[in-house]
């Protein structure tokens, strides 16, 4: 098959490596700036663990229009990326082909196999980009895999990685399938969702208490999790996320361990969690996938959430902080 991953940063470019090494597919990038240089160069490596795996993509592009038409489109572009980049995806997709995001927060084909009589959520997907051109051709992918990029074109990751991919109704699919037996042929624990939200909403727990406070504080997780009050904060986020998700009709209460998901035994040590590293690279934030969407679900089902409020209206101030001084270089 011809698998294109979107978006070679950390979490694409560790995917990409690790399909190229088990040379099953052909795999071409789309990455950019430093990044696209340094794998025209030299290829991928990933550290994970005692491995390593590298490789040279068959191709590597800022232009997708360059690329063949492509069995499967694997999108790992940050949320706010998305709506500009929904033509050159929707270009790329063989006849048959389909796109699958392996995002962090609430996904842009949210109201997709539900009864909801919306159709696309404005805070994730302004004007209904993605939604007009891709809805049907989408599936959704949640990823548990922290990944950093070490320098251009060379990833650390981690051990115990996650990969869950199902379609928008839950439904039993082929090209779900397509998907994970190409990740599993490759080593890659790729799994085929039963519920996807539920796997979305369990993923966006972490990441609500985790990924924005990082960015605040600028803590790597081993200080935040050594500080009693800051895994005390990240908790009472969490427990406003729960109630939201249960509003939406997913309840974890009971199925998940807050202290758990603050400061993991099963995957002790440090990292720099994503939002953070965009901070630090001075990039835009994912805070309205992660955040925002949320808020808004909370405001429509009349649910008190000031923490998430709160971290939401810093974050996006520290957004435009970092939008103005880039726009300044």
């Amino acid at each position: 098959m011809k698998i294109c991953i979107y978006g070679a940063g950390a979490v694409g470019g560790h995917l990409a490596a690790r399909l190229i090494a088990a040379g099953h597919d052909e795999i071409s990038v789309v990455a950019r700036g430093a990044q696209l240089r340094a794998i025209q160069q030299n290829g991928l490596k990933v550290f994970r663990g005692d491995e390593i795996f590298t490789g040279r993509p068959a191709a590597a592009t800022d232009d997708p229009a360059t690329l063949p038409p492509q069995d499967i489109v694997l999108v790992t572009l940050k949320a706010q990326a998305l709506p500009a980049a929904a033509a050159a995806i929707e270009r790329l997709l063989a006849k048959d082909g389909v796109a699958a995001f392996a995002m962090n927060g609430i996904p842009w084909w949210w109201n997709k196999g539900t009864t909801n009589p919306q159709t696309h959520l404005e805070c994730v997907d302004p004007g209904g980009e993605l939604w007009n051109r891709l809805k049907d051709r989408s599936l959704g992918g949640v990823i548990y895999s922290p990944n950093e990029v070490i320098e251009p074109g060379v990833i650390k990751t981690a051990l115990g990685d996650r990969w869950v991919f199902g379609e928008p109704d839950n439904a039993p699919s082929s090209r779900v399938d397509r998907i994970v037996q190409a990740l599993q042929a490759a080593g890659i624990n790729g799994v085929a969702a039963t519920d996807i939200r539920y796997d979305i909403w369990h993923k966006l727990l972490i990441n609500c208490g985790l990924n924005p406070v990082a960015a605040l504080t600028r803590l790597p997780t081993v200080k935040m999790t050594a500080s009693a009050e800051v895994r005390a904060e990240r908790c009472k986020v969490m427990l406003e996320v729960l109630e939201v998700a249960l509003a939406c009709g997913t309840d974890l209460r009971g199925k998940v361990d807050l202290e758990e998901l603050v400061a993991p035994k099963k995957r002790p040590g440090s990292n720099t969690a994503s939002m953070l590293q965009d901070v630090m690279a001075g990039r835009s934030l994912e805070h309205d996938a992660i955040l925002g969407q949320v808020v808004e679900f909370a405001h429509q089902h009349n649910i008190n959430v000031p923490r998430c409020e709160i971290l939401l209206a810093l974050l996006r101030g520290l957004n435009q902080q970092l939008l103005d001084d880039a726009a300044t270089r």
